[in-house]
């Protein structure tokens, strides 16, 4: 599985990764090229040439430090323990959780970008993006269930998706 995952991830290595995002709890990385393109209601928007979405355990860390993991989602933006785990996301809004505002920081609110150095895959889905300056995004699936981990394509295009699951990694 470790080689599927470096073979299409590869491909990733001297692209910056430029934007992140979420819906729900999914959280998405923008990569590569920029490309203008329109949504469903026919509005402006800009996609990367390659994109990552994860819905499983991830983060990114600089050294030793985590600047920014999933479960930031439930936790205020202010937040520096994990004291209250009765935060409503939904009720703050957008911007009002942790894993929201160390994002914008991350990014500086999309002037900062990271290029990709090199891609370890390792087992069972797992693997780690290395960037300029030692930060690091880790993607490791937690669970055995048969949803999907994370889905790695070109956004736009007709090309097959490597997405990955409890039961592996395929092409869709």
């Amino acid at each position: 599985m470790n080689r599927d995952i470096n073979a299409a991830l590869d491909v990733l290595v001297g692209k910056p990764l430029w934007s992140s995002g979420r819906a729900a709890d999914l959280q998405w990385f923008s990569f590569g090229d920029r490309k203008a393109t329109t949504n469903a209601r026919g509005e402006p928007l800009e996609v990367g040439e390659y994109a990552l979405h994860v819905q499983c355990s991830w983060r990114i860390r600089r050294g030793d430090k985590v600047i920014v993991a999933r479960p930031d989602l439930y936790h205020s933006a202010q937040a520096e323990s994990a004291g209250n785990m009765d935060f409503d996301d939904e009720a703050a809004g957008m911007g009002g959780n942790r894993r929201d505002a160390r994002i914008s920081e991350l990014f500086r609110d999309g002037a900062e970008m990271f290029p990709v150095q090199r891609i370890e895959a390792g087992a069972a889905g797992n693997f780690s993006i290395f960037f300029d300056g030692e930060l690091v995004m880790e993607v490791f699936p937690d669970d055995s269930l048969s949803d999907e981990h994370w889905r790695f394509f070109k956004p736009r295009t007709r090309e097959p998706h490597i997405v990955c699951t409890g039961s592996g990694v395929h092409t869709e």
